[in-house]
């Protein structure tokens, strides 16, 4: 009766947040879906914890995605997907939280609330860098080539965007502590410092991965018609060309493997 319970009030919740998100255009129909799914399992495994954590990485992302909007368009045309976050989307960012909320659901062990932040850390610090990093003044510098390229790039990084990541770590994992905290959950033998520090650090690293990984294997294509390089496979029914990477190996596989990425490491480490 707990677990149904805890099912039905996760699913009101996330019912409620996914259709608001859906209204607001944050969220497509398969999005808001796949939103409902992921936010009812991780309620029901890991509690307000990773919910808390959820929310917190949805709502400031969300918010920075539309923030100056209009001075982001020309930009916009180079990502694969803009605007509301489809299926896919909501899992290459959060399907690692619940991967570690179900473990953490068949075994309290401290370790997984850890990787349950670090998977919310990684998306949410780079997430911040993706979205504020296009208002730097300066050009980014692509990790692949070490020279200043376009705004929006994948695979570039800029001092404002390794600042914003930065500060979206510290976001995540002060999240967690503070709710730690108010539920007194148990991570003995670790102390407080060192989970603030394990999930800031962690989440860093998830989003020098996703940087790294957008430099070498993400699918690059070029638009001949816009005469610049693009996420996009095809634009208004042609398909543009792919410039290096792997044509498999979209945004939405690089997010996810980032984030899980960081999470296997920090794991070892731990």
């Amino acid at each position: 009766m707990h677990y149904f319970i805890k099912f039905i009030i996760g699913q009101i919740a996330s019912i409620s947040i996914a259709y608001i998100a859906y209204k607001k255009q944050a969220l497509t129909l398969s999005g808001a879906i796949g939103a409902i799914i992921l936010g009812t399992g991780i309620f029901v495994c890991s509690g307000l914890y990773g919910s808390f954590l959820v929310i917190v990485f949805f709502s400031t992302s969300t918010l920075f995605t539309f923030i100056k909007n209009r001075n982001k368009k020309e930009i916009e045309k180079q990502y694969e997907k803009s605007g509301g976050r489809d299926f896919w989307q909501v899992f290459a960012n959060g399907g690692v939280g619940l991967l570690y909320s179900l473990q953490y659901h068949s075994t309290p062990n401290p370790k997984y609330l850890i990787l349950i932040g670090v998977s919310f850390a990684a998306p949410n610090a780079d997430t911040w860098a993706s979205e504020l990093r296009v208002f730097s003044k300066s050009l980014p510098m692509s990790l692949r080539t070490f020279k200043k390229v376009s705004k929006g790039s994948s695979g570039a990084i800029s001092f404002l965007g390794i600042l914003m990541s930065l500060l979206g770590s510290i976001v995540i994992a002060f999240s967690a502590i503070i709710i730690i905290i108010v539920f007194q959950l148990n991570i003995s033998p670790i102390s407080l410092s060192k989970v603030f520090l394990v999930i800031f650090l962690g989440g860093i690293l998830g989003s020098f991965i996703d940087s790294i990984l957008g430099a070498t294997i993400q699918a690059i294509y070029y638009n001949e018609s816009l005469k610049k390089e693009t996420e996009k496979p095809t634009h208004n029914g042609k398909t543009n060309v792919l410039l290096r990477g792997y044509k498999y190996f979209n945004n939405d596989f690089v997010n996810f493997m980032s984030i899980f990425l960081s999470t296997i490491i920090v794991s070892l480490l731990l």
